[in-house]
């Protein structure tokens, strides 16, 4: 099996099995416990939150761990607006953690929601984004590398902008896509909040992080014995903070080697599709302004989903595009990229990790090649 779809997930680091195994069969205490073990968990603890803040560019005390990405990205949303009206902007092309949660929060709390249009690659259209900016702005979030494309924001330039013009709005950018696949300071991009996942790379399922600016004073998102610095209560999932944290370091050493190798197979991959299949794809990644791992295009009468299963049934796993996005989401997003008529039901995308090599994408555009002539004959033109 071919995997193409790590935008989605990935494969977990054997060595994060192990570590978690560590935690949850060996020394399965508890961090808030007083005895010897337990204080030896909560180290433990300490040294992931170091490591996935190294990752991030900032002080572990500003890390928090949470569940998911889609958890840190709610958490920022809901407590993270200062201001008790005004305006909330998200990005047309947001993960629907974001943009769903955004939505229904201003909607229930009398904000009003405001969508910053995005250019056909989902990347957000600077000038008329700085048109929206007023001091009615409450919170801005804008995600740093779009899951969809892999459109890549200037957030340090955006975040500017919005400090400039409404300086008490709280800036967010989901970076589910970019931690450990950009090398990038939240410090240096001016973010009050980001977010992150563990298991875009190869940590387990059920972790990720926020990042909390010192500057903020949030409340908390969930009560109890006051874990994660009174922010959000609960006993913490050891296993899957010292999964994550081993995974973020090794990630980041390799960060800047990874992203040279796979811009050479997204460069060769849409080059070729360019090249051979002309007005019948439309290329939906600008190979030089984005990250370097997510390939998205669209074909132009065949559906994303008919060829992701003939892709399938030759051993290559691909996407459709946001692996948590609901039907309104699958709409939404071919319309903020301008995708319209035969190409709007029509995206695959295309996402590699640090293993993925350019025999991988020969055999892709191989068996793509048998799929456009085999599906071809039924075009919905």
């Amino acid at each position: 099996m071919i995997y193409l779809d790590n935008a989605a997930t990935t494969a977990m680091f054997s060595q994060c099995l192990d570590i978690y195994k560590k935690y949850a069969v060996d020394e399965y205490f508890n961090p808030s416990a007083l005895y010897a073990p337990a204080l030896t968990a909560a180290k433990a603890v300490k040294c992931a939150r170091e490591q996935i803040a190294k990752a991030l560019g900032c002080a572990s005390d500003n890390v928090v761990f949470t569940a998911s990405g889609s958890e840190s990205d709610n958490f920022a949303i809901t407590y993270g607006t200062r201001r008790k009206k005004g305006k909330i902007i998200v990005s047309a092309t947001e993960h629907a953690a974001v943009f769903n949660c955004a939505k229904a929060f201003a909607e229930s709390r009398g904000y009003t929601f405001v969508v910053a249009p995005c250019d056909n690659y989902g990347r957000v259209k600077n000038d008329e984004f700085v048109k929206l900016l007023d001091e009615e702005v409450a919170f801005v979030s804008v995600m740093h590398v779009c899951n969809e494309t892999g459109a890549l924001n200037d957030i340090k330039s955006l975040c500017a902008e919005v400090r400039k013009r409404c300086p008490d709005a709280v800036f967010h950018s989901d970076g589910v896509q970019a931690f450990c696949k950009l090398k990038f300071s939240v410090k240096d991009l001016g973010v009050d909040l980001y977010s992150v996942s563990g298991h875009k790379i190869h940590a387990p399922k059920g972790v990720g992080a926020l990042y909390i600016s010192p500057k903020l004073n949030l409340h908390p998102f969930i009560y109890g014995g006051g874990q994660e610095r009174n922010l959000r209560s609960g006993t913490e999932n050891v296993a899957g903070i010292c999964a994550f944290g081993y995974a973020a370091e090794r990630m980041n050493a390799e960060v800047a080697k990874t992203f040279e190798r796979q811009k050479k197979l997204q460069k060769k991959l849409t080059d070729r599709l360019t090249s051979e299949y002309g007005g019948f794809v439309r290329i939906n990644t600008d190979v030089e302004r984005s990250g370097s791992n997510i390939v998205s295009f669209s074909m132009n009468g065949i559906r994303g989903e008919v060829m992701l299963h003939f892709l399938e049934s030759r051993g290559i796993i691909v996407g459709t595009g946001s692996a948590c996005s609901s039907k309104k989401a699958a709409e939404r997003i071919p319309a903020a990229l301008g995708l319209n008529g035969a190409y709007s039901e029509g995206t695959l995308r295309i996402s590699f990790d640090e293993t993925t090599s350019e025999s991988d994408i020969d055999a892709l555009l191989a068996a793509f090649a048998d799929g456009v002539k085999l599906l071809g004959k039924y075009r919905r033109i």
